[in-house]
């Protein structure tokens, strides 16, 4: 976990007995490792995380999450906090997790079962999901992402972010007036309303943590005039961003908008099993020389770190300047190290390490998946293993040994275990051989079934092919206006170069079986010139109004309009 001072298995004993309640969580700082980006968490807190799930009455209380107070701040990493053992642990640590997540979904797939039990598993998975999605109601509010830079763009501080003021997703009728959804129902409704969202992007920017942001080879983080902000300071300030976003130079404006789901489980092939409306009042982009100097410089910076990621650990730690013997010494050690490295994976002796590793660790993996008891020092030479091989290969390798062993359960017969628990299937982990207290009884697996609504037989019943002209999921979108504006000298008179204007943008696509359908209509489009100081012509490009009639598709796209207020107006379905 990337948590601090948190405990997971007390998590899951919060999960399962329907009830958690988390507050002022923090971050470790490689908790973006997993982007593998040359970035490190500064600041990271989670200010509330509420979770209910009413696991004995999910036909009868809806699942409430509600999420507060989300802010991250990142910054560039430095060469001079650079610690050979630390990065050494901190790629180790994203290879594990990587390859266990791989190995979960491995775990999880459906190879070996009769078609019949796939479509039995495959069922009662959807059922499960459904009921706890139907009347699942989110609540998300403050969050705001912030990444600072001054080593990028030396003299030139930036600060770039996302912030969200509310996000909210509630069931409802089709009237789309929040309520709970009966298990009968054959058409269940989401709305969704998005308050708020914006990115950032500011140049020559205050930086929340300056000591973070800069560099001390360009001269910026031994600045003492700059702010130090405190715990509680940082956490202010991220709330005063995403409340007022006073002097924020917007790449993407505050956009607000709506969204309404329809999922249709009544089996009709006549009607689109998912049907999502999106409506937003107002799309806004602007983009000025700052902003796209700072990109372009990150972009720099970026594809330097990655690409000095294998030396680092043969850089030295004086600058050019102080010691440049050493760093000649440096460009011919990197240079050597590659070619030594390419010749030594052709020698007999490589060839016969790998070999020996691949085979001790394929018996290793092989007891483990066994639950066969490992001594202290296999335990360690299987760490030793893992830390020493790639991920392509301890992937490879770890298929390798399942395919022993599914040889080997052909020709013995199966070593005889526990059922599996509902808790250890949620979660894909294996069943242990000495009994647990909560393992299910027959009982309350019918009684799970019932709170799903999953019937064996029926599962199979409705497992039959879709016809190519039916409709598995269509999306219904209408923007009233948008906007792309390139400005010069946002710090001075701010002045638009040029700015492009569209209206009335609607957009229908539709995904059948072995289909896709886009269409595509815009109701106006201009652009406009200001680079010339008082012209005649401001306007240099217009489309022609057109006089047509509307067609079918932009009627229909019309009837999808979403109330400002869905508890009291209604709305039209928009069905066919």
């Amino acid at each position: 976990m990337y948590v601090k001072n948190f405990d997971a298995g007390q998590l899951n004993v919060g999960i399962w007995s329907g009830d958690v309640k988390l507050r002022d969580l923090e971050l470790r700082r490689e908790a973006l490792d997993q982007l593998h980006l040359p970035l490190n968490v500064i600041e990271g807190h989670l200010g509330e995380l509420t979770l209910s799930i009413p696991w004995s009455n999910l036909r009868g209380k809806p699942v409430k999450v509600h999420i507060q107070d989300v802010f991250l701040l990142a910054a560039p990493k430095e060469d001079s906090t650079y610690d050979p053992e630390e990065e050494r642990k901190r790629e180790h640590a994203v290879k594990m997790e990587k390859l266990e997540s791989a190995e979960l979904i491995k775990e999880q797939n459906t190879e070996g079962m009769s078609q019949e039990e796939q479509q039995k598993n495959q069922s009662f998975t959807q059922s499960l999901i459904t009921a706890i999605v139907n009347n699942l109601q989110v609540a998300i509010k403050n969050v705001h992402f912030r990444y600072e830079d001054a080593i990028a763009a030396p003299g030139h501080p930036f600060a770039a972010g996302v912030t969200i003021k509310e996000l909210s997703a509630v069931s409802t009728d089709s009237n789309w007036k929040p309520t709970f959804i009966q298990s009968t129902s054959t058409s269940n409704y989401k709305l969704a309303v998005l308050n708020s969202l914006a990115v950032y992007w500011n140049t020559d920017a205050e930086l929340f943590a300056p000591d973070h942001g800069a560099s001390a080879e360009s001269g910026e983080a031994g600045d003492t005039d700059a702010p130090v902000f405190s715990h509680a300071d940082l956490l202010e300030k991220f709330r005063d961003a995403v409340a007022t976003g006073e002097n924020n130079q917007y790449i993407l404006k505050p956009v607000s908008g709506k969204a309404g789901l329809e999922l249709d489980t009544s089996q009709n092939v006549d009607h689109p099993r998912a049907k999502a409306k999106l409506i937003f009042d107002e799309l806004g982009f602007v983009l000025d020389d700052h902003q796209y100097r700072d990109a372009l410089m990150l972009v720099d910076l970026f594809h330097y770190f990655i690409q000095h990621r294998e030396y680092r650990s043969l850089m030295p730690a004086c600058r050019p300047k102080e010691d440049p013997r050493a760093w000649f010494r440096f460009a011919g050690q990197a240079i050597l190290s590659k070619i030594h490295e390419r010749n030594r994976k052709w020698t007999w002796g490589y060839i016969k390490e790998r070999r020996d590793n691949r085979i001790r660790y394929i018996e290793l993996f092989k007891m483990r998946k066994r639950e066969d008891p490992m001594s202290p020092a296999e335990t360690e030479e299987m760490k030793a293993l893992e830390e020493k091989l790639s991920y392509e290969d301890l992937r490879f390798w770890r298929s390798l040994a399942r395919n022993q062993l599914r040889k080997e359960r052909i020709e013995c017969p199966k070593k005889v275990v526990r059922q599996q628990t509902w808790s250890e299937w949620i979660w894909g982990t294996s069943p242990k051989e000495e009994d647990q207290p909560t393992s299910m009884t027959e009982e309350q697996r019918q009684e799970l079934y019932q709170a799903i609504d999953w019937d064996e037989k029926k599962a199979i019943a409705d497992a039959v092919d879709l016809p190519r002209d039916s409709v598995k999921f269509q999306v219904d979108s209408s923007l009233r206006a948008g906007s792309f504006t390139l400005k010069r000298d946002p710090h001075g008179k701010a002045d638009e170069i040029l700015k492009l204007v569209f209206e009335n943008f609607q957009a229908k696509a539709l995904q059948r079986p072995d289909s896709f359908l886009v269409q595509v209509d815009l109701g106006g489009l201009r652009l406009f010139d200001h680079t010339t100081d008082n012209t005649a012509f401001p306007q240099i490009v217009r489309v022609k109004d057109s006089y047509s009639m509307p067609s079918e598709n932009a009627e229909e796209i019309t009837e999808m309009e979403i109330p400002e207020s869905p508890d009291v107006e209604k709305i039209d379905r928009g069905e066919r």
